[in-house]
């Protein structure tokens, strides 16, 4: 069963540390080293000071003696009392005002078999051992994973009320250089809290964002408690995460198109492998590429489908899978990105892969030894059905929109305290 809980939040005192938009930060895995420095320069203060601590290998020690420092001196201040905290993103996309409701809460770390929390990503050795080795010495969670429950409309209901009668309104409120709007609520009433623990406890969670930060807890849970004793009420047993209804009307999922870089050979290859597929030519002169692209793309059926851009962009087409080769596949294999990687990707040499969610941010750096391949979205259910079965997408499937900020509340997850049961 699904353990979700309140915590006593440790938040910034913005009387001392400053404005709140110049003390957050996005997830730490999708900013440059150079946006991490212009942060931190704006505000000493910001999270990435704790976050993406500088240096080498005193890093780690550093980062845990400037938390404790900045907890002694009041920058940031444990709360008094636990709470859950509902965090609300409003944003543009599209042409269109969304808004995505979740909260933030702690989670109970289980192991993979349990099937309770469900992962639809591979995590990598190198990423998970920084993260471990930041959160020994520090003994915090500064930044929540993201996580995505079936839909719970008592849950929903209980949040869009709390939010709709709320006469102290958000405790916290932060514009990202996007220009998205982020609140955060504190929810402290116990029947509240319950009612949300009680609706949850019988559901799956599956983790969108923070497969490597999940794997860091589980071996920190591990490591804690071989040394300590199995206590499962000590704070290194759970979690800090955001928690969001499958069927929020502002779960945005955006695709994450390739730019991969092919040798002779490699194109060769290419031109062999696209008897697969039905392929249809796009106009590619002038401006507009990209929304001719996506607007071919979006008419298509539950086919699986790709755009192909060759010759510095010069070239453009919609490949399709043909139906011989789609009436084979299973339902949860049927989409995208998995076709790609399987049919094309695996059978090319090639030389590097990069990513980006913007198609003219991929088509401006194009060079004439790349292919870009545009993707669709990946729909929520195929990210729900792949981890049902046990089974995980390729790398960089989904990018969930807007990203969450790290700093608006940090969770401490030492030695100290207890997390009580309900």
């Amino acid at each position: 069963m699904a353990v979700v809980l309140p915590f006593r939040g440790v938040r910034y005192d913005l009387n001392r540390a400053g404005t709140i938009d110049t003390l957050v930060a996005p997830p730490y895995d999708v900013v440059t080293q150079e946006e991490r420095e212009w942060l931190i320069a704006q505000n000493p203060y910001n999270i990435f000071s704790l976050e993406l601590p500088h240096g080498n290998e005193d890093r780690y020690e550093r980062a845990k003696h400037l938390f404790n420092a900045w907890m002694t001196d009041g920058i940031l201040k444990k709360e008094d009392a636990p709470a859950i905290y509902p965090y609300q993103i409003e944003f543009h996309l599209k042409g269109k005002v969304l808004s995505r409701l979740g909260f933030v809460a702690l989670v109970k770390i289980e192991e993979w078999g349990s099937r309770i929390i469900r992962p639809h990503e591979k995590t990598f050795d190198r990423v998970t051992e920084d993260r471990y080795r930041l959160l020994s010495a520090t003994r915090a969670q500064f930044s929540q994973i993201f996580v995505i429950y079936r839909h719970n409309e008592p849950v929903s209901s209980l949040l869009s009320l709390y939010i709709e009668k709320s006469e102290d309104g958000p405790v916290c409120a932060a514009r990202d250089r996007a220009g998205n709007n982020h609140r955060l609520w504190r929810i402290t009433d116990k029947d509240a809290i319950k009612g949300i623990h009680d609706a949850l406890i019988d559901q799956p969670l599956y983790i969108a964002d923070g497969h490597h930060r999940y794997t860091t807890a589980l071996k920190y849970k591990k490591d804690m408690n071989a040394r300590l004793g199995g206590d499962p009420a000590m704070p290194f047993n759970y979690l800090m995460a955001y928690l969001v209804d499958a069927e929020d009307p502002g779960l945005a999922i955006l695709p994450t198109h390739r730019m991969v870089t092919l040798d002779t050979e490699g194109f060769d290859r290419l031109n062999r492998l696209s008897s697969t597929f039905e392929t249809k030519k796009i106009e590619a002169d002038g401006n507009g590429l990209c929304q001719r692209l996506e607007a071919a793309l979006a008419k298509g059926s539950d086919i699986p489908s790709f755009g192909v851009v060759l010759d510095h962009g010069k070239r453009a087409e919609i490949w399709q899978l043909k139906d011989e080769a789609a009436k084979d596949l299973p339902p949860h294999k049927r989409f995208d990105v998995l076709v790609l990687e399987e049919t094309i990707l695996k059978a090319l040499p090639c030389r590097s892969i990069a990513y980006s969610s913007e198609c003219k941010e991929a088509l401006k750096g194009l060079g004439q030894d790349q292919v870009l391949f545009l993707l669709r979205p990946t729909p929520i259910d195929k990210v729900l059905d792949i981890a049902d079965r046990g089974l995980t997408m390729p790398h960089k499937s989904t990018f969930f929109y807007p990203k969450i900020l790290t700093g608006l509340v940090v969770n401490q997850a030492g030695e100290d305290g207890r997390i009580e049961p309900l």
